[in-house]
This record gives C-alpha cells, structure tokens and sequence, in this order.
C-alpha cells in the first residue's frame, strides 16, 4: 500500500518525492515488459493447462497493467499537468490512492496460488494452510480499509494519520511470503529420499520455493524500513511499485519452469526473464527417472529406478511438489 508522504511545499525539491515515484513508475514499467514476456511464453507453451491456471495468470498482467495506467496517470499528473503548482501538489490525485487496488488484488491471488502449493505438499495440512490464509485475508482487509478511508481524505497531510495501517499491511504482506517460503522450503527438506538423483531436483526446488518470496519480500521489508525511517517522503515507491511486478513475474517463471524442472533440460533461453534467477536448471535428470505430468504445478520425482553409485538398484520412493 502506499506510504505517506510530505506535501512538497514552495520552493522544496522534489528528489525524495515526485522523484521518488518517477524512479519507481521507470523500474515498474521494466518489469511489466518482463511480466508480458513471461506472458506470452506461457500462453504459448502450456496450451493444455487448467481454465483456472489460464485465468490466474489474465487476472495478474490485467491488474498489472491497471496499476501501470494508474501509476503513470499520477506521474503524469504532478509533473506535467500540474507542473511545479505548488498548491496542487499539496492534494492527492484519485490514482495515487486507487493503485492500491491493483497491487493488493495481485499480491493475495499469487499469495494464495502458493498457498494451495504448500497445501498439497503438507498432504492436505489444513491448519498451516488456513493459518496462512488468515495472513493472506488480513493484509488484504488492511489494504481495502486503507484504500477506502484515503480516499475520504484531500492531502497529504492528512494521510500521514493512517500511516499505521500502511505499515501493517508492509508487515503482513511480508510475514506470508517468508512463512510460505520457509514452508515450501522445509516441507521438501523432509522430503529428501537420500537417492542422489532425485535429491539433487529436491535441491533445486528448495532453491526455487527460496526465490519464491525472496524478491518480494526484500522489496515488502525495504518499503516498510523506508516508510519507517523516512515517512514524510516517497523513498518507499521505487520498492513498492515493484512489489505487484514481481509477484506476477513469480507466478509466470513458476508455471514457466515447469517443463525444465520435469526434463531436466538445460535449456534456460526462457527463464531468463526471470528476476530472481529461478531458472538455472544445470544438473539433467538421469533418463531412467519418469516426472508424471501434472496440471496444478505437481512433480512427482520417481525413484524406483535411481541407481546407487556403485550401480546397484536402490529402493522406490517419490515426492510431490
């Protein structure tokens, strides 16, 4: 959500305000390229997937591109229809406010797809899914109470009341990434065979379910550090315009990687767009190992092949992801 910041008063630079936000509109809308490429790979690779895969990842580039349209209405708005007005620059234009929505539609979408991931994985644990969920559904409350009292307010000024809300949502936006990282990321720690093959792809998931919330949550923390150390400023925007960007770029290099995963090729020309480096697939999958196709992001590594160094046969076993 966004934070509060200083009316830019007469004679005052705007580096740290309007400056600010430029800097994050240029780095969001680098992203949003990212986002659409990922897009356009995925539409045209996974023909067979799910309705519901299909429409997750229109709902994600349609709210990407409405925070985008937003966020440079805003820009646009300040520094050139209201160049340097001084007076103008005191109130908040209606899309500083509503790009919230966008932001904060994405997050709980993408924040939910990974939770039904460490549902599966926990064999249907349905207390850590809820407790999860619970987080997912607070942040997002916070974010519509937020959205719908600021926009009952005029200027900045008055916003800097509800800065509590905007740190909460920072809070909770960044306490359900690292908890769903941190479950992906132990659940496949217990899932290790001790068959070198299949636990090297563990490895490499474990690597993956890290970078899930990596990105977005460094950006989560700096916003709310930001918002925090500096609250009468737009430090915090360069990090938060981001933070819907790479919550989609997440899902799509998740749903991207699946073939690589699956094979075990080393062809990662694709995944390059991936921001946090997701996709460095450098060890291959031993021919004798079979991944059952799945619809709903699951790999089924089977080992009932997987010889021991010494070439004897080891015994079966499997995990899902």
């Amino acid at each position: 959500m966004p934070a509060t910041l200083q009316s830019p008063g007469e004679h005052q630079a705007l580096d740290n305000t309007m400056g600010a936000m430029l800097l994050g509109i240029l780095v969001s809308a680098v992203l949003y390229g990212i986002s659409l490429v990922q897009t356009f790979f995925y539409f045209n690779r996974y023909h067979n997937d799910a309705w519901y895969l299909k429409s997750l990842v229109a709902a994600t580039v349609f709210f990407d591109t409405l925070h985008l349209c937003f966020i440079v209405h805003t820009i646009y708005f300040y520094l050139v229809s209201r160049y340097y007005d001084n007076e103008q620059l005191n109130y908040m234009v209606w899309s500083v406010l509503a790009e919230a929505i966008p932001t904060g539609f994405t997050g709980a979408l993408v924040q939910t797809f990974y939770t039904v991931r460490v549902w599966r994985l926990s064999k249907k644990n349905h207390i850590l899914a809820v407790a999860i969920m619970s987080i997912v559904f607070a942040q997002t409350a916070c974010g519509t109470a937020w959205v719908i009292i600021s926009l009952q307010l005029s200027t900045f000024q008055q916003l800097l009341g509800i800065s509590s809300w905007t740190m909460s949502i920072n809070a909770l936006s960044t306490a359900a990434d690292v908890i769903i990282a941190a479950s992906l990321c132990f659940l496949l720690a217990q899932s290790r065979t001790g068959f070198k093959h299949s636990d090297t792809v563990i490895n490499k998931l474990i690597l993956f379910g890290v970078n899930t919330g990596l990105a977005t949550s460094i950006c989560a923390i700096a916003s709310l550090v930001s918002l925090i150390a500096s609250p009468n400023t737009l430090l915090y925007a360069p990090f938060y315009f981001c933070i819907g960007r790479l919550y989609s770029n997440s899902l799509l290099a998740t749903l991207n990687a699946r073939n690589q995963i699956r094979n075990g090729s080393n062809d990662t020309e694709h995944m390059m767009v991936s921001l946090s480096q997701i996709s460095r697939q450098q060890t291959a999958l031993p021919t004798n190992s079979k991944i059952q196709r799945s619809q709903n992001i699951a790999i089924r590594i089977d080992t009932a092949k997987d010889y021991a160094s010494d070439g004897k046969m080891d015994e079966s076993s499997s995990v899902t992801f």
